[in-house]
């Protein structure tokens, strides 16, 4: 069984940049589906059964009674995404963005939208991939673009059946467009949390003992994916500033306490981020500082046997010339003191070192 913790590093997309393509050009995301809608109705914060739309005739338009949310699912075919923005008034800059998934988490004003470029980590166990989300919202309404179908939707659209809008909330809109970013943000903890397990186990064994390579390459792999992870959530403290600040989130003073909840959230998801990447940064110093202080013993083992035999190779190499007139030569015992001269200069050199502290 794998009990390595998801990543949120594979599968990242990368923006589709045409150089010198005007502004606002459009070109179908390769490999995706054609556009399917799918509508959820919300009428006094209750959502009705979604249900899929089968023309573009059908489109809703915004009411001051219910909200109205568009599910966008493909992006692979240009004309209904065309006709669905020109019967919006989506900007083409904001459908051009839509159309390459891949680009910085962000909020603006677009027009009469509120426009959200939303990346999101993996969201079960057994998702690798992380997921790309475009929110259009105003009062009444709500459009989202997905490239392929994601969980975040089908999360929060179970959320919302089980749990409907509070009555207190005056703009459903607004509040559909924070339960999303609370539901992201919601995803970050898990990784986070298994990202210290497995921090903790490499600290175990890194401290312990020698690690091994496959220690150090899950020790790499756990800080690419904080870095990842980073990069993910980083955005989200402009963003709910961003959101905080737009004048029609201003006037809708009941989604304040939401708002300050869902910043504390980020604040801590960061901060965890940041404690994560520096234990692990520290773990990869300790390995470090390990590999110096065992290459540091094994050369002063070296260093010392060397300077052990110095002397008796020189000893060895003055014996060795052979001279007829060395007494030791007609000593019947010369051999063997020569060699208990060599033993008492090793065994000097030793205590010698010793004494030091050298070893």
């Amino acid at each position: 069984m794998n009990t390595q913790p998801k990543t949120a590093r594979r599968h990242i997309a990368r923006p589709r940049i045409t150089p010198g393509a005007p502004p606002g050009s459009l070109h179908a995301v390769p490999g995706s589906a054609p556009a399917r809608i799918t509508l959820l109705t919300i009428k006094q914060g209750i959502p009705c059964a979604p249900h899929p739309l089968s023309t573009l005739s059908n489109l809703p338009v915004p009411e001051n009674d219910r909200c109205h949310w568009v599910r966008v699912t493909g992006l692979g075919a240009l004309e209904p995404l065309q006709v669905i923005r020109e019967f919006y008034g989506i900007r083409p800059m904001a459908l051009e963005d839509i159309l390459s998934p891949g680009w910085r988490s962000k909020v603006e004003q677009s027009g009469d939208f509120l426009f959200m470029a939303l990346q999101a980590p993996p969201g079960a166990q057994s998702e690798t991939k992380n997921e790309y989300l475009f929110v259009l919202y105003k009062a009444g309404l709500i459009i989202t673009f997905e490239d392929t179908p994601t969980t975040l939707i089908d999360t929060l659209w179970q959320r919302i059946s089980a749990a409907p809008t509070p009555k207190a909330i005056g703009s459903v809109g607004a509040y559909l467009a924070y339960a999303t970013l609370d539901l992201i943000i919601d995803r970050f903890f898990p990784l986070l949390y298994k990202t210290d397990e497995a921090l903790a186990e490499l600290e175990d064994s890194i401290v312990a003992r020698v690690p091994t390579l496959e220690e150090i390459n899950r020790l790499h792999k756990v800080k690419r994916d904080l870095l990842t992870l980073r990069r993910l959530l980083t955005p989200y403290h402009e963003l709910e500033l961003a959101f905080r600040q737009i004048h029609l989130v201003q006037t809708v003073t009941d989604l304040v306490p939401y708002l300050n909840d869902l910043r504390n959230h980020i604040t801590q998801a960061v901060e965890l981020v940041e404690a994560y990447h520096d234990i692990a940064s520290s773990l990869n110093d300790i390995y470090q500082s390990t590999l110096t202080n065992r290459m540091n013993d094994i050369i002063k083992l070296l260093t010392i046997i060397s300077t052990i035999f110095m002397p008796l190779t020189f000893l060895a190499g003055v014996y060795g010339m052979n001279f007829h007139n060395m007494p030791e030569l007609s000593t019947t015992f010369g051999y063997p003191i020569v060699l208990g001269v060599m033993l008492a200069i090793m065994v000097g050199m030793l205590w010698f070192f010793r004494k030091k502290k050298w070893f």
